[in-house]
């Protein structure tokens, strides 16, 4: 800045190489600054979002602004223990929430992001939620419960599965210590 302050100093005893100066600097950008009103545009149109909070699991989930009436669903997922000979040891139950997006309806689905809660214990054991050969994905825990996506979830590939996959990530998640 202190050398842009002496060649403006110096050009501008001479009349014809101040303009000339001026206008290296701006198509350099070093004189170019955003109006204001595009600063505020760009630090609020693209990073308003939203969240739904949890309490009693101590979490809360991020969501862009356009998920704006967005639903929540309370179901009840079921697993199972396996013990070594492939049977099942025991079996297993919990909560699961499921963030369904504000364009649904019954005649055009989107597709809906499942997060199923764990205690510790049950996450411990190594549950077994599906048919499916692969394992759960954590996307986060507090003190008690583990937050975790069913194993291909988004594979309906219903309408928005694609956004759904880039939200429902452990980066959205963000947990605290339950009330319960």
């Amino acid at each position: 800045m202190e050398l842009a302050t002496a060649l403006w100093t110096f050009l501008r005893l001479r009349t014809l190489r101040a303009p000339v100066f001026v206008l290296v600097l701006s198509v350099s950008g070093w004189a170019q600054t955003p109006a204001v009103s595009q600063k505020v545009q760009a630090a609020t149109g693209h990073t308003r979002t939203i969240e739904y909070r949890n309490k009693e699991y101590g979490f809360r989930f991020t969501l862009p602004g356009s998920w704006k009436g967005y639903r929540v669903l309370w179901l009840e997922w079921h697993g199972g223990v396996r013990a070594r000979d492939g049977s099942e040891e025991h079996s297993l139950h919990g909560p699961k929430l499921v963030i369904r997006h504000p364009k649904w309806t019954q005649e055009d689905p989107r597709e809906d992001m499942p997060i199923m809660i764990f205690t510790i214990s049950q996450w411990n054991e190594g549950p077994d939620v599906s048919a499916s050969p692969f394992d759960l994905t954590e996307l986060g825990r507090n003190g008690k419960y583990v937050f975790a996506v069913p194993p291909r979830w988004e594979y309906d590939f219903s309408e928005g599965y694609e956004e759904a996959v880039k939200l429902l990530t452990p980066a959205s998640l963000h947990t605290f210590a339950p009330a319960k």
